[in-house]
């Protein structure tokens, strides 16, 4: 078919903690000749001529003129922004002179610490909600408010794994800087 590009699509999931499995992943794509459109759950992929190329994840939260700031002095640096999905942000380097998206592993926990912060948010919310189902119990319909308290307590489990192995990165990325210090 002349004119058309071949796409396809992969449904595959990753954990926030997981971004660098991803990027592998993403990386090992574009070696087989599928370039990142789109990311999410749903990644959706466009055919080319099989590459090397980096592939890098980014927390942000920013939107409006510092957001496009932020993509442009990654774009001056040799990176393409490629989606946006969720405050993920995801960049494509295909010069293997170009330098890391984050330069130093203080700048890659920063970035992991934004979402740790979103992630306290929502165990703090989530307990919140187990403990108001917890007690809304008491006015009628159990099994309704229990349902709901479990899903809570699945949820805010989730979030406190979560938690803990981000924390356990950014820890890991601050302890390659004290040992990088002169």
């Amino acid at each position: 078919m002349q004119g058309e590009s071949a796409t396809c699509s992969r449904v595959k999931w990753f954990w926030a903690w997981d971004a660098p499995k991803e990027e592998k992943w993403l990386e090992r794509m574009a070696r087989e000749g599928w370039f990142l459109v789109s990311g999410g759950i749903v990644f959706r992929f466009v055919r080319g001529t099989p590459s090397e190329c980096r592939y890098r994840l980014d927390y942000r939260s920013e939107t409006g003129q510092a957001l496009s700031e932020y993509i442009d002095l990654c774009r001056d640096a040799g990176w393409e922004h490629v989606d946006r999905f969720a405050n993920w942000h995801y960049f494509r380097c295909a010069d293997p002179a170009a330098p890391e998206l984050h330069t130093d592993p203080e700048s890659l926990a920063a970035s992991y610490k934004r979402l740790l912060v979103l992630l306290i948010a929502l165990l703090v919310l989530n307990l919140g909600l187990s403990i108001n189902a917890h007690f809304g119990r008491r006015v009628g319909i159990d099994s309704f408010f229990q349902a709901i308290q479990w899903v809570h307590f699945g949820v805010v489990g989730l979030l406190t794994y979560g938690i803990y192995r981000i924390s356990g990165f950014i820890r890991q990325l601050r302890a390659s800087t004290r040992h990088r210090a002169p």
